[in-house]
């Protein structure tokens, strides 16, 4: 018998429950894009006077509200006489698992902590109406997986190889099997990788192994697209005995998890194998879909990382890790603002000038902007110029912000790669949090264009080139950009470009903190499904690098001629790639092929990754610059 699911697709009622208003309507802009009809309230009174007036089928919610809990409200869903079981997932405070695994325990389906990642609430909502349509919810047993400990060991795991392994342990250990494989797709050979199964290695040494990705079980279950419960793989004509024959392990029941990013496309499957401890039940089924989208996060982000054993991210054209390349919200509607911050709130930057910063005395002020300052100061401590970037008043006492501020700081000071500005130190300064890097003294390539105008083409390739190169850098470790522009580009005294700001002011998680309309990110420079509130991943980055690359060779941006907003959006989004040899006529025919890939509308017609634009920027350059 082969059991087989269908995947859901239809609209799905649920209530937001939490006294954050941010959060809320962070979690409704998702949900409702999920195509889901969305309640929210900010107490469990309110949330109980909801859930007895209508229907629900999941409810998500706050471990703590100002007149209860989120227990009070799991409990109330439990004694509903709904017809359905009223699924329901637990947000609580990293710091905070003793109130996640209580709720698990006591019937919660799934948990998301804060800082919410709103990729991440797509994939666990629609894990767990997945497993409420299938009517699996209600055959768990006494067994209740520890959620937060796999997520802490997944997230924690480094190396490529070592992801992998991580994945395949969690797989065996929370599904008591006896082995399990994880495969990762290539579309472009139509081939299933793996470096763990069985512990083979292929016949030139490699870790890496590949196999046909229409052959054997976990074929199978790519064709098909849900998972897969088979009792005796020996009696399946598409069990593959190949693995079997090498190791000496007799393959009897079979689990397949096909493995989803966020637009819903398989990127992988997992296998759950067992002999001796019999078939998967249903309490399987149910454990092997909450593993699921923490799997596929998982080996996403194992193609991006660096690995001593094997370069993976070398080895497939792969979509980034979902929670690491966290989306760009964008709510559409009129009264747009590019700001972070009430305008109310605004200072005066030359009223630091003479003050100090921690222990930086401001000299000058290099820049202003919707986000915040940036300030010529002198480090005394160490005798040297830095340049600090100052966010807004209280910004430092807007926690989500402040924590993944901190965390990107953390990632980029990591990052050390010489196209990338070098963080030194980061801080709060009565009460707006402020990022010290270093002081590059050739300015902005926007500050170039402004003083020259339209740069020459080879200093333009050759900044835009610099600046690739450390984007190739954050991709390969799991970092998205979200905000490239020729102001974030910056050339140091040698004349070598780096790339600054690494999402660290455009939190994803930040969008309400000033009220609803804030667009995140720079319009003119902006992918299209960036200009749409959709879901983002490394390629957005790399439109935005065309973009960038033809304000500087034609001293405009693309679709520059309105000054509307919202004009700008609907071009990024519907309006043919502009050809810079309408501004530049005697550009190379190859720079407008350049822009076009880069700028494609979708992301699978642009370059995969930095280093096809690399590649075709240098190729230029040996061509109009031999010497380079």
């Amino acid at each position: 018998m082969v059991r087989t699911m269908l995947l859901v697709g239809e609209q799905r009622s649920i209530l937001i429950v939490d006294p954050n208003a941010a959060i809320r309507r962070m979690l409704e802009v998702h949900l409702v894009g999920m195509g889901h009809s969305v309640a929210t309230c900010r107490s469990a009174s309110e949330a109980i006077e909801l859930l007895n007036a209508g229907e629900f089928h999941l409810v998500v919610t706050e471990s703590e509200t100002p007149d209860g809990s989120g227990f009070d409200i799991l409990r109330a869903t439990q004694q509903h006489p709904s017809n359905h079981h009223i699924a329901t997932i637990i947000i609580s405070d990293r710091n905070h698992p003793e109130r996640i695994m209580k709720a698990l325990e006591r019937g919660a389906d799934d948990y998301l902590t804060k800082p919410i990642s709103p990729a991440i609430v797509v994939a666990r909502v629609a894990a767990v109406l997945d497993l409420q349509s299938r009517g699996l919810l209600d055959s768990r047993g006494p067994d209740v997986l520890d959620l937060p400990k796999l997520d802490r060991t997944l997230r924690e795991t480094t190396g490529g190889t070592g992801k992998l392994n991580a994945i395949c342990d969690a797989l065996r250990d929370g599904l008591h099997a006896e082995r399990a494989s994880v495969y990762r797709y290539d579309a472009s050979s139509n081939e299933l990788l793996t470096v763990v199964a069985h512990g083979l290695t292929s016949e030139d040494g490699s870790p890496l192994i590949r196999m046909p990705a229409d052959e054997g079980l976990a074929g199978a279950c790519m064709r098909l697209g849900h998972i897969i419960n088979i009792p005796d793989a020996q009696e399946d004509s598409r069990f593959n005995p190949r693995f079997d024959e090498q190791t000496g392990f007799r393959t009897r029941s079979v689990l397949c998890i096909p493995l989803r990013d966020d637009h819903n496309d398989i990127i992988g499957v997992a296998q759950i194998l067992n002999h001796h401890n019999g078939t998967f039940a249903a309490d399987s089924e149910v454990k092997a879909m909450q593993l699921a989208p923490r799997c596929a996060l998982t080996l996403a982000e194992a193609f991006f990382e660096v690995d001593r054993e094997l370069n993976l991210a070398a080895t497939i054209i792969a979509q980034p890790g979902t929670a690491t390349f966290l989306p760009t919200m964008l709510p559409s509607s009129v009264g747009m603002s590019t700001g972070i911050l009430p305008k109310d709130r605004s200072v005066r930057a030359e009223s630091f000038i003479g003050t100090e910063i921690g222990r930086y005395r401001v000299i000058d002020v290099l820049g202003t902007g919707s986000q915040g300052l940036v300030l010529n100061g002198l480090d005394e401590l160490l005798d040297r110029s830095v340049a600090i970037k100052l966010l807004g008043p209280d910004s430092a006492r807007i926690p989500m912000l402040r924590r993944q501020f901190m965390q990107e700081a953390r990632t980029m000071a990591k990052l050390g790669h010489p196209n990338t500005v070098a963080i030194h130190d980061v801080g709060d300064h009565d009460g707006a949090l402020y990022l010290v890097m270093e002081h590059c003294t050739g300015g902005t390539s926007f500050t170039l264009i402004k003083a020259t105008g339209p740069l020459e083409l080879t200093l333009a390739t050759r900044i835009l080139r610099d600046a690739c190169k450390g984007l190739n850098a954050a991709h390969q470790r799991g970092m998205i950009h979200r905000d490239i522009k020729p102001d974030n580009i910056l050339i140091d005294e040698s004349g070598m470009a780096k790339l600054s700001d690494f999402g660290l002011v455009l939190a994803p998680n930040t969008t309400d903190i000033a009220g609803t309309n804030h667009i995140i990110g720079t319009p003119h420079y902006m992918s299209p499904e960036q200009c749409s509130g959709g879901l983002v991943d490394h390629r957005s980055d790399l439109y935005a690098m065309g973009a960038t690359w033809f304000h500087l060779i034609t001293g405009q941006p693309p679709y520059h001629g309105s000054s509307d907003v919202r004009e700008v959006l609907r071009h990024h989004r519907e309006s043919p790639v502009p050809d810079p040899r309408g501004v530049i006529p005697d550009l190379p025919e190859d720079v407008a092929s350049i822009i076009s890939t880069a700028m494609a509308k979708k992301p699978s017609d642009r370059y995969q990754n930095a280093s096809e634009l690399l590649r075709d920027l240098d190729a230029l350059l040996t061509s109009i610059s031999p010497a380079t």
